[in-house]
C-alpha cells in the first residue's frame, strides 16, 4: 500500500506511520482507524459513518446495492463505448508525453471498482477511493489480484498533497456533490501541472434527458443526482476553477424514456445504430458527456 499521497487533514504533514490498525501522522500524532484493511483518513469517522447511515436510511437501493459490471448492465455497449474511450483519452495522453504509464493515477469516486483493474494497466501508482465504506471493502475484495491503494475520503477535504496525481479519473461522481465547484477546486489542487483531468458526467441538463425526467417523473424522485449537467455547463465550471479543458465528448444516444431504453440498447446492433444516427442528428442530446482539462 502506498502512503505517499497522504496529507494530513490537520496539521497538513505529508507523512504517515501506517500500522494494521491505524494511519499515525508523523507530526500531530492524530490516528485515522482502519477497517477491514481500508484507512479512513477523515477527520471525525464517526460522524462521517453517521451520515452514511442517514443517507442510506433515505435511500438504502443507492447506497447499498452492488453496482452491475459492464457486462450485467443493460447499457453493455454504451459502458464499453465509454471505456474505450477513457482508454483511448489516456493513451494519447500518455504518448504526448513519451510515456508508457503515468506516475499515478487517482480513481475518485471509484464505487464498486468497475475501473480500477483496467486503469491499473495505465499507472506505475494506482489509487482509489470512495466516501461509502461498503464500496470500498466490497471492491477491494473483489480486486485482491489488482495493485492498487484503497482507502475512505471525503472529496471536499481530501487527505492527499497538492500537485500529486498525474491524472484523475472521476466518473459520474459530480453530479452527486451539492457544492461541485468545491469539489473541481480540490481536484484542480491535487492535480500535476499539465497532467489529465478525465471528468465523465451524465448529459442530463440536455433537453432530450430533461423529458426523459418528465416522461418518468418517479426517476427524479429515486435519483440521488443534485446536478443535471451540458456541455457548456461542465466546460463553464471548469474554466471557473482554473482547468483548460481541450476536448469535450458525446457518447450514447437513445429514447427519452430509460425503461425503453434499456430494453432497446442492451442490444449490440440497436445501440450502434442509435449512436450512429444520434451522433449525426442531435450530437448534443447524448445520453454521456466526458470532459478531458488540464492545469498549466
Amino acid at each position: 500500500m502506498q502512503t505517499d499521497f497522504f496529507k494530513c487533514l490537520f496539521c497538513g504533514a505529508p507523512a504517515v506511520r501506517p500500522s494494521n490498525t491505524r494511519w499515525i501522522c508523523s507530526e500531530c500524532q492524530h490516528c485515522y482507524p482502519i477497517e477491514q484493511e481500508i484507512p479512513l483518513l477523515v477527520r471525525d469517522w464517526q460522524r462521517h459513518s453517521e451520515g452514511l447511515d442517514k443517507a442510506r436510511s433515505a435511500k438504502p437501493d443507492w447506497y447499498l446495492t452492488e453496482q452491475p459490471a459492464a457486462e450485467e448492465s443493460s447499457w453493455r455497449h454504451h459502458v464499453q463505448k465509454r471505456r474505450h474511450y477513457v482508454e483511448a483519452a489516456i493513451q494519447r495522453y500518455l504518448q504526448t508525453r513519451g510515456q508508457v504509464r503515468a506516475d499515478s493515477l487517482l480513481d475518485l469516486g471509484c464505487g464498486d471498482g468497475n475501473h480500477v483493474a483496467y486503469l491499473s494497466n495505465y499507472a506505475d501508482a494506482l489509487f482509489a477511493s470512495d466516501y461509502n465504506l461498503v464500496r470500498l471493502i466490497r471492491t477491494r475484495a473483489r480486486l485482491l489480484q489488482v495493485d492498487a491503494t484503497f482507502f475512505l475520503a471525503d472529496i471536499l477535504d481530501y487527505p492527499a498533497r497538492d500537485n500529486f496525481f498525474e491524472i484523475i479519473f472521476f466518473n459520474h461522481v459530480l453530479e452527486h456533490i451539492p457544492d461541485d465547484i468545491a469539489a473541481l477546486r480540490a481536484i484542480f489542487r491535487l492535480l500535476q501541472p499539465r497532467g489529465l483531468l478525465i471528468l465523465g458526467t451524465p448529459n442530463e441538463g440536455a433537453w432530450w434527458w430533461q423529458l426523459a425526467y418528465r416522461l418518468e417523473p418517479e426517476t427524479r424522485q429515486n435519483t440521488d443526482h443534485v446536478h443535471f449537467y451540458t456541455a457548456s455547463s461542465l466546460t463553464e465550471k471548469l474554466t471557473r476553477v482554473g482547468f483548460k479543458v481541450y476536448e469535450v465528448k458525446y457518447l450514447g444516444w437513445g429514447p427519452p424514456y430509460w425503461r425503453l431504453d434499456a430494453r432497446i440498447r442492451r442490444y449490440k446492433l440497436v445501440d450502434d445504430w442509435l449512436e450512429c444516427v444520434g451522433r449525426r442528428l442531435i450530437k448534443s442530446q447524448a445520453s454521456s458527456l466526458y470532459l478531458l482539462a488540464t492545469k498549466e
